[in-house]
This record gives C-alpha cells, structure tokens and sequence, in this order.
C-alpha cells in the first residue's frame, strides 16, 4: 500500500493532468465543442462530459475507500451513464468547462484527511475490476490524459511523460492478456526498460513507451513501431 507522501504526488499528478486539459479546453471555441472528437461518434461536448462525470464517480469510489460502502460507481439505471452524457453534451462551452473543474474540484476533495484504512481498501469498479483507494487519483490520471488526446485539441500522446505511459502500461497490459484477444505478444520499450506481455503468444512490437500506449489503447495506428517478426501492424482490440 501507498503512503500518505505517494498519495499526494499522485494527487499533485492529477491535478496537473486537469490543468493540462482546462488550458487545451480555453483555447476552443463554440464551434469546435461541437466538433468531432477522436471517438467514433462523440463531440468534444461528449468528451468533456464524460470526463467530468468520471470525476463523480471516481469520487463515489473514494468514498467508497473511505467509508467500505459498496454503491455503484455510476449510481442510476445501466444506461445512466450513457444518457447523462448524451444530454450533457448539449451544453454550451463555459457550462462544460465549469462542469470540468468543478468536477475535479469535487474529486479532490474527496481524498482530504484520507486514513490508512481508505488507502487499503479495495472498491468495484464499472467493469467488476477493483482497484485500492490509493489507486483511484492514478486511474483518474489515466482517464484524463487519455481522453485529453481524445478531444483532438493540439495534444497527442508524445506528450505523455515516459513514466505515465509505463505506469499505464503496467496497469492495462494484463486486461489486454486475459480478456482480450491481442495480435501483438510482447510490447517491448526502447526508451528504457519495460516489457509488457499482453497476450500469451505472438511477436513483439517495439517503440517508445508513449507510442506503445497510444497503439493499445487505439489513440494511434501504431506509426514509428516496429514488428518482430516484420509484418504489418493490425490495430489493437477494443480497449473497455
């Protein structure tokens, strides 16, 4: 278990991923929250809406941490998520962004005067995987980053520090082995060490830590990563 010293590094993390992302959000406008974002059928609206409800619910599970509570993530009907999005993405750009600090805010918050207890106890998440409470302003540092490349406003995974990109290859590359059926055997860095056995055979793609992350998770085609055995580079499952 992390202690109180980590925790805050990690928080101080989160906190400047959110800066990163509200700098990038205060240079669109209202035409462009209403654009295409980089998933398949979302707006940037889309984007940052989600982005603020995963500050409530990651909330919810720091609660969660801090009480042993056991309510859902995404409190509501199965579908709750999905519609709260959809009609939030209809909302004019400084209703977004007030609802993306505030958000953020809020979740910070959450993790004040922290105890032992919280930071060592194991919370659900949506998809069933639990994660310590000392794990949730990491996992919030992974949402925003990577959905910050999403809103396709200027920032793109060579921006990513080598350290978050191997931290987030160490957290999602045994989903990637165990449910996923994955072409690629073995991402292998060659901007330090790091291997990351995500399926049980195949070969191994090599490449800078950031650009590996940006292929698994389908922020990139794979461009600049090379194949062992050569061959060409399908693109990785659906990650979530």
């Amino acid at each position: 278990m992390t202690g109180a010293d980590d925790l805050q590094r990690s928080l101080d993390e989160m906190a400047a991923a959110t800066d990163r992302l509200l700098s990038s959000v205060d240079r669109l406008s209202e035409a462009d929250v209403r654009g295409p974002s980089l998933l398949p059928g979302w707006t940037r609206a889309h984007v940052l809406t989600h982005v603020a409800r995963n500050a409530d619910a990651l909330g919810v599970l720091a609660h969660n941490a801090r009480t042993g509570d056991d309510g859902p993530m995404y409190p509501g009907a199965p579908d709750q998520r999905e519609l709260d999005i959809e009609a939030g993405s209809g909302r004019g750009l400084g209703d977004l962004r007030l609802d993306l600090a505030d958000s953020a805010d809020r979740l910070m918050a959450a993790f004040a005067d922290f105890s032992d207890d919280a930071r060592g106890r194991e919370v659900a998440m949506r998809s069933g995987a639990t994660a310590y409470g000392w794990e949730i302003p990491r996992i919030r540092v992974r949402e925003v980053e990577l959905h910050h490349v999403d809103l396709d406003a200027g920032y793109t995974p060579d921006d990513w520090s080598p350290d978050f990109a191997a931290r987030t290859l160490d957290q999602i590359s045994p989903f990637f082995r165990d449910n996923r059926d994955c072409p690629v055997g073995v991402l292998a860095a060659t901007d330090g060490d790091g291997r990351w056995e995500v399926a049980r055979s195949g070969p191994t793609l090599a490449g800078p830590r950031s650009a590996l992350v940006g292929w698994l998770t389908g922020r990139t085609s794979g461009d600049g990563l090379v194949l062992d055995p050569p061959g060409e580079l399908p693109r990785a499952p659906r990650w979530g």
